[in-house]
């Protein structure tokens, strides 16, 4: 999928055109499990700081204390005899320390909410935020003890009402942190030093309450999908929330019955701080980490994929990285940080790749951090083409894959594939066994999402055919 130049929330990255766009290039080595959109997209500014900030809003509002983000495409702003604009979506920015919310109020320009307001419709140190494609804004308005429900018919964000007051009773909140919207307008909300999770649904009355048996301790960053969600790969049904202390990842099910645990001591740091968490396209988890300035990726059964970033101002690294939000059909994720927010589109990565030799033939092991396309050819040492073993293969889960090769030449593929969950397929073509010597295996990989238009993940490796 292709897409156009975008305007998102915060201002350098608005400065977008409609300009063909150009490829995008990373360096052989750089880590690629997300990559920066192509330079026609942005004119190669991915990230925004004070500086931008202060260009497109003055004096008005600075950046303090930036929390939650979200990101959708407004039924408002689309023509339905204009397929080209399905990518224009709207980004909320909280920035807590102004008690405000910055969001792009059109393609060009920026808005921001909670300047000119009086009560009861201010906001005092609001935290997550989540919205839908019919306008539907909700803010989880932290410091009052409530939740806030705005409205945006397609420039402006306007309050609409508030409901929740302090409290522990059913319906109040005790500093409610964030909140998550599904499909049928259902609204969850981590109530954390009440230690539950608190369900309403559209018109605000109390559905559920759940507080895993009275083992769940200051939730805190939450997202939910269902089988209703229009840009999903499967139909899943199931509820993130982290808590204990921003230590521990669970999975419900929609009803609060816990499915599945983890800790993030299980991925080897031996300290961290998961702040906020989106959804992908496959249901995977994307986790902000305060401490260790990084993005970290789980897929929906909770297996840590992968680790993206450190702390520093280059490439690829964070300051203290909170709000995280994606626009689901096309992979563009955006992230708040300390003092700015960057913009990446999502990616694929490959490691760990092995070759063996098992009984004539070669495993050929491979982990990738993205349901991705996969293309396999094996050279000799002369960089002649020998054997194709795979042309954009989809493999349809992140981690461990194994690809097959029986040693033989020719054109056509000849291969094994050994996919999760673990169900071997084979494809029987004609060839020669090659002889002995040295080959070179090059590996392709491209993401489904937008970014595969403009960046493969490549990897090569030599190794000896006795």
């Amino acid at each position: 999928m292709m897409t156009k130049p975008l305007n998102y929330w915060l201002p350098a990255i608005i400065l977008l055109s409609y300009l063909k766009p150009s490829i995008a290039q990373e360096p052989v080595d750089s880590p690629s499990t997300y990559v920066f959109p192509a330079y026609g997209h942005t004119y190669g500014i991915r990230k925004a700081g004070p500086t931008e900030l202060f260009l497109f809003l003055g004096l008005r509002v600075k950046f303090s204390d930036p929390q939650g983000l979200a990101c959708t495409r407004l039924n408002s702003w689309d023509d339905p005899d204009d397929p080209h604009d399905d990518d224009e979506v709207t980004v909320y920015g909280i920035n807590s320390g102004q008690n405000n919310i910055i969001y792009n109020s059109s393609m060009w320009s920026l808005g921001v909410y909670g300047i000119d307001q009086d009560p009861p419709a201010t906001l005092n140190r609001p935290h997550g935020i989540c919205a839908n494609n019919t306008g539907d804004v909700y803010v989880a308005d932290t410091g009052n003890h409530r939740i806030v429900q705005l409205y945006n018919p397609g420039q402006e964000l306007e309050f609409v009402t508030a409901f929740g007051d302090s409290g522990s009773q059913p319906g109040q909140f005790n500093y409610p942190r964030q909140v998550a919207m599904d499909t049928h307008g259902n609204l969850y909300v981590t109530d954390t030093r009440n230690h539950r999770v608190q369900v309403f649904d559209r018109q605000h009355q109390l559905k559920i309450i759940f507080d895993d048996h009275r083992r769940m301790l200051f939730p805190d960053g939450i997202a939910v999908t269902d089988s209703a969600e229009r840009f999903r790969y499967r139909n899943d049904n199931f509820i993130i929330v982290i808590d204990s202390s921003n230590q521990r990842i669970s999975k419900y099910d929609l009803q609060g019955n816990l499915i599945k645990r983890t800790r993030m001591s299980k991925t080897g740091y031996a300290s961290s701080w998961l702040a906020y968490l989106c959804l992908d396209y496959y249901n995977q988890l994307h986790i902000t980490d305060l401490v260790n300035h990084c993005i970290h990726k789980f897929d929906k059964d909770l297996n840590h994929i992968i680790s993206f970033g450190s702390f520093g101002d280059d490439d690829h690294q964070f300051n203290e990285p909170r709000g995280i939000a994606i626009y689901r059909r096309f992979g563009q994720l955006f992230i708040a940080e300390k003092s700015g927010a960057q913009y990446y589109w999502i990616g694929t990565d490959l490691f760990d790749l092995n070759i063996n030799m098992q009984d004539k033939n070669f495993e050929i092991s491979v982990n990738i951090t993205e349901p991705s396309f996969i293309s396999a050819e094996i050279y000799d040492q002369n960089g002649d083409f020998v054997k194709r073993l795979a042309e954009r293969y989809f493999f349809s889960e992140a981690g461990g894959h194994v690809i097959f090769w029986n040693g033989k030449a020719g054109m056509y593929s000849d291969k094994f594939f050994l996919d999760k969950p673990y169900q071997m397929s084979r494809i029987a073509g004609k060839g020669m066994e090659v002889p002995a010597g040295t080959y070179r295996l090059h590996l392709v990989a491209e993401a489904s999402y937008s970014s595969r238009s403009y960046f493969v993940r490549k990897l090569d490796k030599i190794f000896i055919k006795q």
